[in-house]
């Protein structure tokens, strides 16, 4: 990374830039581009790696793909623009989290199947509902692993803690501290 200084490397803050995004662009190795899906998501940590969850169609181009190559790489990113005006000297800022990973399918009859698609409700703030159930027959559960180092997360304004994840909204008066988050 050119900009070190904008890095994010604390797992803590990680989880609550990827808790800001709603949608995980996944890259998926193909000829002569590489093929980019959007795809809502859910993920946990476990122990050292990072697991992102996604559904899709059981057939189709994304997981024929997989299914020859799992080798991937994930954003997710979220973004503010501060128009004409500035918020410590910036125009804009983001949280932004990439990683790569081995993209497996969970076989429907196991129990990470269901844990990994109550993980997507959840991220999409939803709970598991009866026509959920009935729906993820037709569903493909996906899970993306991940390893610790070959996460990184990246923002404008680099949060130091929790507390400054969310997005400054400024004020036209900078002196004015009332009007900000």
């Amino acid at each position: 990374m050119r900009r070190s200084d904008r890095e994010v490397k604390d797992r803590t803050l990680i989880s609550g830039m990827l808790d800001m995004a709603e949608i995980l662009h996944i890259a998926i190795k193909r000829e002569p581009f590489p093929y980019i899906v959007p795809v809502n998501f859910g993920y946990e940590w476990q122990g050292d790696m990072l697991v992102f969850y996604f559904h899709g169609a059981k057939t189709g181009l994304k997981v024929d793909l997989l299914r020859r190559d799992p080798h991937v790489s994930v954003n997710a990113a979220v973004f503010i623009s501060y128009a004409d005006l500035r918020y410590r000297g910036h125009y804009h800022d983001y949280r932004s989290v990439t990683a790569n990973g081995i993209a497996e399918e969970i076989s429907p009859g196991d129990e990470a199947f269901l844990h990994a698609y109550t993980l997507l409700l959840s991220h999409n703030h939803r709970t598991m509902q009866p026509e959920d159930l009935a729906a993820v027959g037709g569903t493909s559960v996906w899970q993306i692993r991940c390893r610790a180092e070959d996460v990184w997360g990246k923002a404008e304004i680099v949060p130091t803690c929790e507390a400054e994840l969310p997005f400054a909204h400024p004020c036209k008066n900078e002196e004015d501290k009332t009007c900000l988050n």
